[in-house]
């Protein structure tokens, strides 16, 4: 069973509380994306990331999932539970293998270390051949999703965050902006602001243009607005999983032996502009960004 690589585009134009993501990231009336387990373990990874002082980026993400947790042990159907930190380097799904929904960051541009001609850049697999960044240097992190493609059923998730080129702090708001070269005791891209809104697309919501929602699809260095869930997103949680029922699929959700789980992507962005969300999409590929506003 073939595994296709997913990311979703941006929800232009669209001001619903909230957006989901989709099979078809341009075709709104294909199957929506969601879990039906009733607990989803997730792990960060051992080596954390060495930019960020301390420990603190496990607290951020650990703070990150929590908002999210709150909402679903309120109103949802499934439990957000955090596992072992875990020595896995590699995102997507491995058939017939171990699989962690697991929390990285790549400390390394894949440009600097793989030679033009390595096939991994064909085959998009150069993040987990050389564990580097192969996305575009503005993009700020890429949630990677494997589903079914007939039912719309996620049985994987991971995030990877763009450490290359992004330097992520873990501080109390309205500490001050980093200002090179210092970068002790100041903020840069917000982790938990980034990582709230990760953690949405990880449970199957595509971007909004909705004003104050998480999953808008732009945020700036030091925001961090993102840090409080919206009452549109905490929506979708308390209706598509809502306690005592099952995940609400958008489509009949059938399931078929014959079609095995494509992947999906969702990635942050940052650069000299408007740092742009990404969200779902195709390996093959559309990507939406993160841009750094003015």
């Amino acid at each position: 069973m073939p595994l296709v690589p997913l990311v979703a585009s941006m929800a232009l134009g669209q001001f619903d509380p909230y957006v989901r993501s989709h099979v078809d990231p341009q075709d709104p009336t294909t199957q929506c994306l969601y879990w039906t387990a009733d607990r989803i373990v997730w792990s960060q990874e051992s080596t954390g990331n060495p930019g960020t002082e301390g420990d603190a980026e496990f607290d951020a993400i650990r703070r990150a999932f929590k908002s999210w947790k709150d909402i679903f042990d309120d109103c949802g159907n499934l439990t957000l539970e955090e596992g072992p930190r875990v020595d896995e380097r590699k995102v997507g799904y491995v058939r017939n293998g171990e699989n962690h929904n697991v929390v990285l960051y790549r400390t390394v541009d894949c440009d600097s270390v793989v030679r033009k001609d390595d096939a991994c850049w064909k085959a998009k697999d150069c993040e987990n051949k050389y564990d580097c960044w192969d996305d575009e240097d503005g993009t700020i992190a890429v949630t990677l999703t494997t589903y079914n493609p007939r039912s719309g059923i996620i049985v994987d998730s991971d995030i990877s965050f763009n450490a290359a080129r992004w330097h992520f702090t873990a501080v109390e708001p309205g500490t001050p902006l980093c200002v090179e070269p210092n970068t002790s005791n100041c903020m840069s891209m917000d982790l938990q602001n980034a990582a709230t809104h990760e953690v949405g697309h990880f449970i199957g919501l595509d971007h909004t243009r909705a004003p104050s929602s998480v999953m808008i699809a732009s945020a700036f260095v030091g925001e961090t607005t993102k840090r409080t869930i919206d009452e549109g997103s905490r929506g979708f949680v308390c209706s598509i999983y809502a306690k005592g029922r099952a995940s609400q699929a958008c489509l009949h959700p059938f399931i078929t032996d014959d079609l095995g789980p494509k992947s999906g992507c969702d990635a942050t962005g940052g650069a000299s502009s408007l740092p742009v969300l990404v969200a779902w999409g195709l390996a093959r590929v559309l990507r939406q960004r993160w841009r750094r506003g003015v």
